[in-house]
């Protein structure tokens, strides 16, 4: 039988996981709504529901491409993660990166808001993972039993019979890890009640953690499992863009923007860009850094379609082609926005559903060229820029990028995260080599 592989990520729209041969063709892929539980502009999953639906999703994706599955890798959100106890049962549901419930008080309290910055690397609010750990220790009383956190993608792995591991990419976002030192942070960690073995041995992406096991879907079984890291790094290695001269533009849920590199920040530096959120986390690269700045720029995108009544691919696309007729000074309507909503103000006579698009998606562009010359005063300017991801098919979209940057090159990778994933189950498999550029 034709040897595949499976690679899945678990995104915060759709788990999509797609089958490859050795050569990374796409076979077959198959996806499926991510069954998160609305309610207002909270969202939440119940983790085992989470990991039975991806793993049916994979099973599906290999049936579809038919072979023997050699292994499987898992990238994804990082946020988003189960608190576990000491026979790995969920003691809380998972929230979305985007849920508004988390509590930042203690921590601002007992580690400091610049320490936080510039040890985590991260922005500290409710997006990062320790915050929303203390809302559940208040909310969830048995969550103060919790031993051990895994992210989304690890305890999808564990549900298959891997090893509890945390990838380096994954726990540099959750604020439970120093990324200046890449070790554990036990001050952070022990604000949550968690003690020596709350975080699981760290692996490096593409490194073998456990084969599939007996309990699994039959036409997984005995495949080797691996952590593909953070959806965003994934994609960006995938593409091509994980070197120091290159800047990934990820167009999703959440617009990302990398820049890849290996000489350490100093903290000054990763404080100042954390305060902006931008990120810095351990890269899929082992003694690599990545620098990510997230922007909800295709959740305003969404919303503001949800607003004008689109909701199809074609009607999107079709408003882009609208919006792109429109003069932008041709109206003092102004859309700003954040990861809790958008808001609109100066509504005039040049008002229509291309008017606002096309406001939102300056707007937009405007934020992302604010985040990138930040990003540059550190790393200096990207030789080559490298854009993935749903929206950038958009006709006003891709306009408005190259107006932002000129000469760009669209990744034709398809599903360039899960393809991605694919291609670090080869590496664990040791059927590819990490390409280092």
């Amino acid at each position: 039988m034709q040897e595949i592989l499976i690679g899945v990520d678990i995104g915060t729209s759709r788990l999509k996981a797609v089958a490859t041969d050795l050569d990374l063709k796409v076979l077959s892929e198959y996806a499926e709504p991510t069954p998160w539980k609305h309610i207002k502009n909270c969202s939440e999953i119940d983790m085992l529901l989470l990991a039975n639906t991806v793993i049916s999703v994979a099973s599906k994706a290999a049936e579809l491409a038919g072979g023997k599955v050699i292994a499987i890798g898992f990238t994804g959100f990082s946020e988003t993660g189960v608190l576990m106890d000491e026979a790995g049962t969920p003691l809380s549901p998972g929230l979305a990166w985007h849920d508004p419930r988390g509590i930042t008080e203690p921590i601002i309290k007992e580690l400091g808001d610049f320490e936080f910055r510039a040890r985590a690397g991260a922005l500290l609010n409710e997006i990062v993972t320790i915050s929303k750990a203390l809302w559940f220790n208040q909310n969830y009383p048995e969550s103060k039993r919790a031993k051990r956190f895994l992210s989304a993608p690890e305890w999808v792995a564990y549900c298959l019979g891997a090893e509890p591991v945390n990838e380096l990419s994954l726990v540099s976002r959750t604020g439970f890890f120093d990324v200046e030192a890449r070790k554990p942070w036990e001050e952070a960690i022990a604000l949550v009640g968690g003690g020596k073995d709350f975080l699981g041995r760290l692996v490096v992406a593409g490194e073998p953690i456990g084969i599939v096991n007996n309990q699994a879907p039959e036409n997984l079984r005995g495949a080797v499992i691996t952590i593909a890291g953070h959806d965003h790094f994934t994609a960006a290695y995938h593409s091509g863009a994980i070197n120091e001269g290159s800047l990934f533009d990820s167009m999703g849920t959440a617009e990302a923007l990398l820049r890849t590199f290996k000489a350490p920040l100093k903290r000054e530096a990763i404080a100042e860009l954390a305060a902006a959120n931008v990120g810095l986390s351990c890269s899929v690269i082992a003694d690599h850094y990545t620098l990510l700045g997230a922007l909800p720029t295709g959740l305003t995108l969404e919303r503001a379609c949800s607003l004008l009544g689109v909701t199809s691919l074609d009607g999107k696309v079709e408003l882009g082609t609208a919006a792109l007729s429109i003069d932008p000074a041709a109206s003092a309507m102004r859309v700003v926005n954040d990861y809790h909503g958008l808001s609109i103000t100066n509504l005039d006579d040049a008002v229509s559903p291309a008017a606002l698009f096309r406001a939102t998606v300056e707007h937009l562009v405007e934020d992302s060229a604010e985040m990138i010359s930040l990003i540059e005063k550190f790393t200096g300017k990207a030789q080559n820029v490298v854009i993935a991801g749903g929206w950038i098919k958009n006709p006003i979209i891709a306009f408005a990028k190259e107006k932002q940057f000129g000469k760009y090159r669209v990744s034709d990778a398809t599903e360039a995260g899960a393809t991605g994933a694919a291609e670090f189950a080869g590496i664990a498999a040791g059927k590819f080599k990490l390409r280092v550029n």
